[in-house]
C-alpha cells in the first residue's frame, strides 16, 4: 500500500493486523514509510473524481476540525481470510465464445486481457452497479473466453478489512473487500492462465463527511508469461487504488497484488516495505520501472 497524504503523514508507529488474533508492530521513521511511495509515480486515471461538500459539512469541519481530520497513524490493511470460493459466482463473465478458433490463431506465450483494464470499486461511499461485471483476464492470444480453456482451479478469495480513524480514535472507514480470482486454465492441455481477477467490496461503512474512493487497474505492461514456450504460466499485477477525503483534507494510496495462473498469490507493496516485495516473481521488472507501470 503506498500512501500519500495532504499533510503531516509521517507516522512513526503502525499496526498491520494479522488474522488469528496476531498483531505484528512496526516501528517506522516517516521516510522510510514513504520511500516506496516516492519511488511510484501517482496514478489518477482510475481516480478522477473531486469529493465534493455540502455547505453543512464545509461549515462543521470549520468548527470541528479534529473530527474531520484522518489519522495516518490510524490506517491499517488487515488480512482477515483465505479461501476457495464453491464456484465463479463472484463475477460475471461478460465473454461470447466463438463458433470456432483455429489453433494456428491462438499463440500460447503471449497474454491478453480481454476484460476490463481500469475500474471503479467504490465511488463516494458506495459499491458501484454491476461490480460482478469487472475483471481482468490472462488468456492465450487468439482466446475469446474462459469456455474455450479447460482445467480450471479455484477460485481463490483473499479478504481484507481497511480500516481508518479520525484524531479523536473514532472509527470513519471501514471497508472490506476481497481479491478473487480463478486459474490453472489450460488450453488444450497446455499452459495455465488466468480469469475473473477482481477487487469487490464486500461491506463499506463511511462516517459522515467523509467520503471514500477505490478503484482497480492492471497495466498490460504487467500481463506476462513466466512459464515456458510450451507451457506457459500466466502472471499480471493488480492495483488498488484509494483514496478517502474531507472538506479539510485527503489521504491516498496503493496497494499491488501479485496473480499467478499456477494459483500463486502476493502482496508486493505496501507502506511497510522500503521498496517492492518481488523476491522470487519472476514478472518483476515492470514493477522495478514504475513509469511502464504505472
Amino acid at each position: 500500500m503506498n500512501m500519500r497524504t495532504s499533510y503531516f503523514l509521517s507516522p512513526k508507529r503502525t499496526a498491520l493486523m494479522l488474522p488469528a488474533g496476531l498483531a505484528v508492530l512496526f516501528l517506522l521513521p516517516g521516510a522510510a514509510f514513504c520511500a516506496w511511495a516516492s519511488a511510484v509515480p501517482e496514478d489518477r486515471q482510475a481516480i478522477q473524481e473531486t469529493p465534493v461538500f455540502s455547505k453543512h459539512e464545509a461549515n462543521a469541519s470549520r468548527r470541528n476540525p479534529g473530527y474531520f481530520t484522518i489519522n495516518p497513524r490510524s490506517i491499517r490493511i488487515t488480512l482477515i481470510e483465505t479461501r476457495k470460493e464453491p464456484d465463479m459466482n463472484y463475477v460475471r463473465l461478460q465473454e461470447t465464445p466463438p463458433k470456432d478458433t483455429p489453433s494456428n490463431l491462438v499463440l500460447l506465450d503471449s497474454m491478453d486481457n480481454i476484460a476490463s483494464k481500469t475500474w471503479q470499486i467504490v465511488l463516494a461511499n458506495a459499491p458501484v452497479a454491476n461490480i460482478d461485471t469487472k475483471y481482468a483476464t490472462a488468456y492465450p492470444l487468439g482466446i475469446a473466453s474462459a469456455s474455450q480453456l479447460a482445467r480450471w482451479s479455484g477460485p481463490k478469495t483473499y479478504s481484507y478489512g481497511f480500516y481508518a480513524e479520525n484524531i479523536y480514535g473514532a472509527v470513519m472507514i471501514d471497508c472490506k473487500y476481497k481479491v478473487s480470482y480463478s486459474y490453472g486454465g489450460a488450453y488444450k492441455g497446455k499452459g495455465k492462465y488466468l480469469t475473473g481477477v477482481t477487487i469487490i467490496p464486500t461491506v463499506t461503512s463511511v462516517g459522515w463527511g467523509y467520503k471514500l474512493y477505490m478503484s482497480a487497474s492492471v497495466p498490460d505492461s504487467t500481463i506476462a508469461n513466466v512459464g515456458t514456450d510450451i507451457n506457459p504460466i500466466a502472471a499480471m499485477q493488480l492495483k488498488l487504488i484509494w483514496k478517502m477525503a474531507t472538506a479539510i483534507k485527503e489521504v491516498d494510496g496503493t496497494s499491488v497484488y501479485y496473480v499467478q495462473g499456477d494459483g500463486y498469490f502476493k502482496e508486493i507493496a505496501s507502506p511497510w516495505k522500503q521498496s517492492p516485495d518481488v523476491a522470487g516473481i519472476k514478472a518483476a521488472s515492470p514493477l522495478l520501472e514504475p513509469e511502464k507501470v504505472f
